[in-house]
């Protein structure tokens, strides 16, 4: 999913322009390295002649990526609009859609995949995954450009915000909304829901990140303050009881999301700013990346110490990063255009690192088999590499 449980904002700015880099990627054993690169100018041409060949080609721009729950079929956009592909193939699985929503900032599956929340400059939509087609009428009530949209777990809500500061939560089946949480002064960068469903964290251009009880639609706490700003980061635990955040300074603080209060001491000793974290998918594990040294850091959450020495490899900073659901590897995307591989349980390295991005790295994602790995950056390519089959 887009928004999934970490927010990354990392400065990144929409580059315009309709021309796509294509990456042409071979579905071999894993090697590291993509097979080759189309003409970067030759558009869908090139996209339609590589399918013919039964080569993947995964134009998308911005770093926007979503993939459904069963993990089969992923999304980008490009173009304007968004594709759908085949993750064991590469092969697109149906016709461009959304394209009336364009500019489309955020993109998210519902759980049960059959649904994908596109938001724009003007609006938060439904489309049927399956057909391409709208569902319904556009969801009533934001102003100007929406940035973040997501599904709860059970599905029954959507939640979406944007530049007008307020967050809104829509009834899933019948789009009627549900309530409206203001209380941040200007902008919201992102909205994620706990796993359980109960909270809500958002982040603003204010510097604060904010809880909300989605039943009453009340704030827990006070607003968690980025000190300094801006916000870069923020994660829930898999049980749903903390909340990592990350800010310009080199501290990771872990918040109680029952009260909003600090939950223990923060985590120390990273070279700021921390751009991005998350939690492996058991709650053992916080991973970190820290800017200032272009390392990755693992720390138990237990006993907030560093559970392995720095991850030492990138030559730029890490803005993305994931755990595979297996718990068996670390994938880390750079501004250095890498991505790498880390073993958690030692922090060494694995295989070489997967390079073939011509820019920074600023999103991927790891099916929920612990096959695929698809990543996007600021060169408008998404890619699809096959993890090492000993470690899926």
């Amino acid at each position: 999913m887009t928004t999934k449980s970490d927010y990354t904002n990392g400065g990144h700015r929409r580059r315009g322009g309709s021309a796509l880099a294509v990456a042409l990627i071979g579905l071999l054993a894993f090697t590291g390295i993509a097979t080759g690169l189309a003409n970067p100018r030759a558009g869908f041409a090139a996209e339609n002649r590589s399918e013919a060949g039964n080569r993947s080609v995964v134009p998308g721009m911005n770093g926007i990526i979503a993939v459904r729950p069963d993990g089969k079929v992923f999304a980008t956009v490009s173009d304007g609009s968004v594709r759908q592909w085949n993750t064991a193939t590469g092969l697109r699985v149906s016709r461009p859609f959304g394209g009336q929503v364009a500019p489309i900032h955020s993109i998210n599956y519902s759980p049960d995949g059959e649904v994908l929340a596109v938001a724009g400059d003007r609006e938060v939509s439904l489309w049927d995954a399956a057909t391409g087609q709208r569902s319904g009428r556009p969801l009533a009530g934001p102003v100007g450009a929406v940035r973040s949209v997501t599904f709860s777990p059970t599905g029954q809500l959507v939640a979406a915000a944007g530049i007008d500061g307020t967050i809104r939560l829509w009834d899933s089946a019948t789009g009627a909304l549900v309530r409206a949480l203001t209380g941040h002064v200007g902008a919201v960068g992102s909205v994620v829901f706990s796993p359980d469903g109960r909270h809500l964290a958002t982040a603003g251009t204010d510097n604060t990140v904010r809880l909300w009880d989605t039943r009453t639609g009340q704030a827990v706490g006070d607003a968690l303050i980025a000190d300094p700003g801006p916000v870069y980061a923020m994660s829930f635990s898999p049980d749903a009881q903390l909340l990592a955040t990350s800010d310009g300074g080199s501290v990771v603080r872990l918040w109680d999301v029952a009260t909003g209060e600090l939950a223990g001491a923060p985590l120390t000793g990273s070279a700021a700013p921390v751009y991005a974290l998350t939690f492996s998918l058991d709650g053992t594990l916080l991973a970190t990346s820290s800017g200032g040294d272009n390392t990755v850091r693992l720390w138990d959450v237990l006993t907030r110490q560093p559970a392995v020495a720095p991850l030492v490899g990138h030559t730029g900073p890490v803005r993305a990063m994931r755990f595979s659901p297996n718990g068996k590897l670390l994938a880390t995307g750079s501004d250095d255009g890498t991505v790498r591989l880390w073993n958690p349980e030692t922090g060494s390295a694995v295989g070489e690192p997967l390079a073939g991005h011509e820019g920074p790295v600023w999103a991927l994602r790891i099916t929920p088999d612990s096959k695929r790995l698809i990543t996007a950056g600021k060169d408008d390519e998404a890619r699809l590499w096959r993890l090492p089959r000993k470690l899926a």
